[in-house]
This record gives structure tokens, sequence and C-alpha cells, in this order.
């Protein structure tokens, strides 16, 4: 009997810790209560729902959670590869406004990795991102908090600091979609005439290069350019193949054209690997350069997206800022 009422204490635990809730709460910058209230019982069902759903092993099940398609079925690809729990039985966090929704930042939460394929770090943040009506329009890992803050304070304007953490949020969007193979929503960011190019070290006894190469003034590196169109098509095949795929960003830094307002440079390293279905792997490292376009705050597109390797023959010189495609 004493063993019996072991085992069902124990199994009474069990559920308890499955079910146990997290709870989220504002500390600040957000006026509207009832908007509030809405978002703190909104986010704080996504968090339970996150560890209950990892503890189980199982799908996400978002029944009674307010949460676009779009922010749905990019959390559940991500889930598929990659699960994660918060640390954190009860969060407090500022609410923060970008150019057209709200955000919160700073979620402690354990990456719970599938396999041993994961190589990224094991403690992160979340951030969610949520519009006017309270819905949740995005979940997403974040960079480390150093690093945004000291890009935020190159900040000069109200204006300035609103572009600024539109354009970090797209950083970690852009770093998500891949992660979640989201093809719809890399299309949907790009400008319908942008430039995507692909830079290699210009070699002392190249003579010719073809149709498709361009060169940039004062720069060591001959670019490859494909269309929008072919940069999708291209990439739709790269996520068809790969089982998984997980790029890092760092060393990000934000740069305003000298000369044209509202017109931004996003400079960062990036580290892609991937594995395929069929067991093989890729890695590269390279620098990443995007041109983005504030003239519509409310839609603001990128032009140009360019790719070069990390090498010992590439110098500072040779990265690429805004003022490089003043002709656009």
């Amino acid at each position: 009997m004493k063993r019996l009422s072991t085992i069902v204490l124990m199994s009474l635990v069990g559920v308890a810790l499955l079910h146990a809730q997290v709870t989220f709460r504002f500390s600040g910058g957000i006026s509207n209560e009832q908007l509030k209230q809405n978002v703190e019982r909104n986010v704080s069902a996504l968090l339970s729902e996150i560890n209950n759903a990892e503890s189980a092993g199982r799908s996400l099940d978002f029944a009674g959670i307010r949460i676009t398609e779009t922010a749905r079925g990019g959390l559940s690809s991500l889930w598929a590869n990659l699960r994660f729990r918060c640390e954190w039985k009860t969060n407090v966090q500022n609410c923060l406004r970008d150019v057209q929704e709200f955000e919160i930042r700073q979620i402690p939460v354990e990456m719970k990795p599938l396999d041993n394929t994961y190589k990224g770090e094991i403690h992160k943040e979340l951030t969610v991102s949520f519009n006017r009506n309270g819905m949740i329009t995005g979940v997403r890992t974040a960079m480390d908090n150093n690093s945004y803050m000291s890009l935020m304070a190159g900040g000069m304007s109200v204006k300035d600091v609103r572009m600024r953490r539109e354009i970090l949020k797209f950083v970690e969007d852009f770093r998500s979609y891949y992660d979640e193979k989201n093809l719809s929503a890399i299309d949907e960011i790009f400008s319908d005439n942008a430039l995507i190019i692909t830079g290699r070290v210009l070699r002392k006894d190249l003579t010719s290069q073809s149709n498709a190469d361009i060169r940039i003034p004062g720069k060591n590196i001959i670019f490859n350019k494909q269309t929008k169109t072919q940069y999708i098509n291209n990439l739709r095949n790269v996520f068809r193949v790969n089982r998984y795929i997980k790029v890092d960003f760092s060393d990000i830094e934000l740069i305003r054209h000298s000369s044209r307002e509202n017109i931004y440079g996003v400079r960062l390293r990036q580290r892609w690997n991937s594995q395929r279905y069929n067991g093989g792997t890729y890695m590269d490292d390279g620098y990443v350069f995007l041109l983005w376009d504030f003239n519509d705050e409310e839609h603001p597109k990128i032009h140009v997206r360019s790719w070069s390797p990390v090498s010992g023959e590439v110098s500072s010189d040779n990265l690429l800022s805004p003022d490089d495609f003043s002709g656009l």
C-alpha cells in the first residue's frame, strides 16, 4: 500500500509539472490597460504551452492562443527541428514599440536539441512580437542583449531609434526564416527588383568576367548578381534538400547612408551550417550586407543583399556600405 501511494504521489507530481504554468507580466511601456492584460494572458498561454509540449515531447497546440497563421507556421517549423523551454516560471519585461508593432524581449529559454547535430548555444533569449489587437505576430530567438543595446545606442533621433529596432527585429527574423525554411517570408521582405549579389576575391590573373558579374569601384571583390526570382528559386531548392539549416549572425553593424534619408545598411557576419536528408553537411562563413529602404515606414524593403567570403584576402575596405549603392 505504501508503495502504491508513493507511485500515485509521483504521478500527481509529474502531472503537475507537466502542466506547470509560465506567467508573463509587463513592467511598463504599454499604457492601454486592456491591451496589456490581453497580451499578458496570451503570452503566458504561449510560454506555458511551449514548456508543456517540450516536457511531453509533442508538437505545439495553439488552441486558445491568439497567434497569426504566419507566426504559428514559423514556430511550428522551428519546433520540428529544435525545441526549447522557458527557464523562468515568472517573466517580467518592458514593452517595446517599433515601426509597426510591439515587442517583448529577454525571455530566457533553454534549447533542447532533438539530436547531437545542434551546435548552437544552449541558453538563449526569446523575443515575441504582437500587433495592436494583442495577437502574436512573431516568435524568435534573439541576439544577445549586449549586442542589441550597443546597436540601439547609435540612434540619433526617435525616428532613427524606431528604424534601428525594426531593422534589428528583421535581422532576428531573417535568421529564424532560414531555421524555419520560411520561403514566403523571405520573398515578401525583398523588393521585386532586389539585387542579390555573391562576391569572390578578384584574382590578380583574372582577365575576363561573365556578363552576370559586376564590379564596385574600390573593392577587390567581383560580384555575381541574381534577380530576386533566381535567389528565391535557388533557396527553395536548398530548403528542399536540407533536413535542417542553422544560421548564426554576429558582428552586426548598422550604417546610415551619408546623404539619403531613411536608407540604412546592415553588415553582419553569417555562419551557415546545414545537413542534407542524405546525411551530407555544408558549412560556410561570410559577410552579409543588406540595403534597407525606410521611405515607406509601414512597408520597408530590402533592395540589396550581398554575400562575400571570410578570407584572409578580404579586408574591411572590401566590405560593402550604403554609399556603394547611391544610384539605386
